[in-house]
């Protein structure tokens, strides 16, 4: 399903009405999007239900297209569908790693499915109560407002209500969202608003999934004590695959209130009861939060004050972060855990704040806690402390040193096989990987990185996209352009097979770069117009200006005008968007190529345009 040439002229309209005005655009299709509770996708599938009410061909299309992604949107809605967990990334808790590939494609998908409903109807979309709307499902107008102005759609955008505030949230939160919502007008290109208004009445609405279901029973003081803080812990489970970061904080914000209650002996223990009938069984390395995890009261709120930390990290509150950590620290829990809350103040001062000396002490006390444990994974955390120390040291340029730490923590792990000792043993590969790259010792780069490769079919086509991508970046480093040429070329592959299109806009678009520079414009033409493709394929206006630009010159063309629209258009990357604009304008071919993204040695990329820090 490709869009129809733009329109010249013809713009997208967006406009923010803080209460209801008393005339709306004739013939548009209202949706209510107010939810009394952030669950992620609640006002959303609002929207994408009149969608189909609207246009049910075009919708039902996107969503046969992508079973994987609409399955996340409305649970059980199309059988025999791959779990997108499968096919895409998810974050990463124990690295602080917050992009989502996963939500990306799921809010990418829903966007598309707007963007046809508008084209196909020509009707307006109203969005009442968009002030008590989720986060998640907001970020998803918000890429269809992009969508829709690299397609020249001729549209009407309007939300009303937007000062409204729902009755359930996060007061940790409260400014943070405000934060969150100037940058959502920006990227709409409206005004912001005054301030929070008045809170609604709101009822709560059936749950549709898990994460509702949890979140609902979070808040509902007709349930026990014990049964709201079991279903608070999973509702964070849930909260950050969606990265629906004020849901998870309401949570935590309900449990430790809840843990702060009457001194109650039985208590802990009636949680772990709690779990067992409330639990699925769900288990992953990307968030260690499962039923081993429970403990005593004080336990519980470290974990509490865990996850806020990490949620707090993902958002850019980096001083609450630490203040979270540091309040889990003073709970009185064993040593493991401790050397847990260290590694995770260690990490964010190294990746968020700079300051290694201070992150260098962080992880000494983990390990000096470490001395008086006894337990099982006490050799686990040890690793995972040695791995941030290393990168203390990556990051100061003092390779030896952090090849010790490296060193140090393979030998904790070595004979460990869970999934998070599996799970930092890649990380360690990885790191020694880069660290001889940084060294520009790129065979030695190369051949450490080529342990994956008796494994990599076992862990399927994502993991050999990336791994192959990463091989190819060395050999082009190292100036093995054929061999480069022929595993970028199997990355694109992979990324083909699982339909993604993020991934196939990066790996062409760079080998039209790299064909380019070369001077073999015959392939540089072939790769920058798949990498147009792709980029319109995912609504992303930079991307296709950089393609169209990358194509222009390999072609020999000068005509840049729809470069130069597609550029207009975007709203993701101020700075990147201005410097290609400001060089189309000139004409300077010269300016214009030197912008065009090259070959990296790492896949991974942020997914900015459904993100809003």
């Amino acid at each position: 399903m490709s869009a129809p040439p733009a329109v010249l002229g013809v713009s997208f309209a967006v406009s923010v009405e803080q209460g209801v005005p008393s005339a709306l655009p004739s013939r548009a299709i209202e949706v209510d999007v107010g939810v009394a509770l952030p669950t992620a996708f609640g006002g959303l599938r609002k929207v994408l239900r009149a969608c189909e009410e609207t246009a049910p061909e075009v919708v039902r299309a996107v969503a046969a297209a992508h079973p994987s992604e609409w399955n996340r949107l409305f649970p059980g809605a199309i059988q025999g569908a791959a779990d997108l967990g499968d096919l895409a990334l998810s974050p990463s808790e124990r690295r602080l790693h917050r992009e989502s590939e996963q939500a990306f494609w799921i809010l990418t998908v829903a966007a598309r499915a707007i963007v046809e409903t508008l084209r196909v109807s020509g009707r307006p979309l109203v969005l009442h109560g968009a002030g008590e709307c989720d986060l998640v499902s907001l970020r998803a107008v918000m890429r269809a407002a992009e969508w829709a102005r690299l397609d020249g759609l001729d549209g009407t955008l309007l939300f009303t209500g937007w000062r409204m505030r729902r009755p359930h949230g996060a007061a940790v939160f409260e400014s943070r969202r405000q934060a969150y919502l100037d940058a959502l007008s920006d990227r709409l290109r409206v005004p912001h608003a005054s301030g929070p208004g008045p809170v609604s009445s709101r009822r709560e609405e059936p749950a549709v999934d898990l994460e509702g279901r949890y979140l609902r029973l979070v808040v509902d003081g007709s349930e026990s004590r014990e049964s709201r803080v079991a279903a608070a812990i999973l509702a964070i489970r849930q909260c950050f695959f969606t990265t629906n970061y004020e849901g998870a904080l309401l949570a935590a914000e309900h449990g430790l209130a809840l843990l702060d209650g009457d001194p109650d002996s039985h208590l802990a223990s009636r949680v772990a009861q709690a779990w067992d009938v409330l639990d699925t069984g769900f288990s992953t390395p990307a968030i260690e939060i499962d039923r081993s995890s429970l403990g005593d009261v004080d336990e519980l709120k470290a974990l509490l004050h865990r996850s806020m930390g990490v949620v707090h990290v993902f958002t850019g509150a980096h001083d609450a972060a630490m203040e979270a950590f540091g309040r889990g620290l003073e709970c009185h829990i064993p040593p493991e855990l401790v050397a847990r809350l260290h590694m995770f103040r260690a990490l964010t001062l190294t990746k968020r704040f700079g300051q290694l000396p201070n992150a260098r002490v962080e992880v000494e006390a983990g390990v000096a806690a470490l001395a008086k444990s006894t337990a099982p994974d006490r050799a686990l955390q040890e690793g995972w402390l040695r791995n941030v120390c290393a990168l203390t040291w990556f990051q100061e340029r003092k390779l030896d040193k952090a090849l010790v730490e490296e060193k140090l923590a393979m030998r904790c792990v070595g004979d460990l096989h869970d999934a998070s000792a599996t799970h930092l043993k890649i990380n360690l590969i990885s790191n020694a990987s880069y660290l001889q790259e940084s060294a520009r010792q790129f065979s030695d780069a190369i051949a450490t990185w080529r342990r994956f490769e008796g494994i990599s079919e076992k862990w399927g086509v994502n993991f050999s996209k990336h791994h192959r991508y990463r091989l190819a970046g060395l050999e082009f480093a190292s100036g093995a352009r054929a061999e480069a040429v022929e595993h970028f070329t199997q990355a694109y592959a992979s990324a083909e097979a699982l339909k993604d299109s993020f991934h196939r806009q990066v790996i062409a678009s760079e080998l039209g770069r790299m064909f380019l520079d070369d001077g073999k414009m015959d392939s540089a033409v072939d790769w920058y117009a798949r990498a147009e493709q792709h980029a319109r394929e995912i609504g992303e206006p930079l991307k296709a200006a950089e393609s169209l630009a990358g194509l222009a010159l390999a072609a020999g063309r000068s005509d840049w005008s729809e470069a130069l629209r597609c550029a207009r258009a975007s709203s993701t990357w101020p700075k990147e968007t201005q410097a290609l604009v400001d060089a189309l304008g000139r004409g300077d071919a010269a300016a214009v190529q030197a912008l065009l993204p090259r070959p990296r040695t790492k896949l991974n990329r942020p997914f900015d345009s459904v993100s809003l820090y």
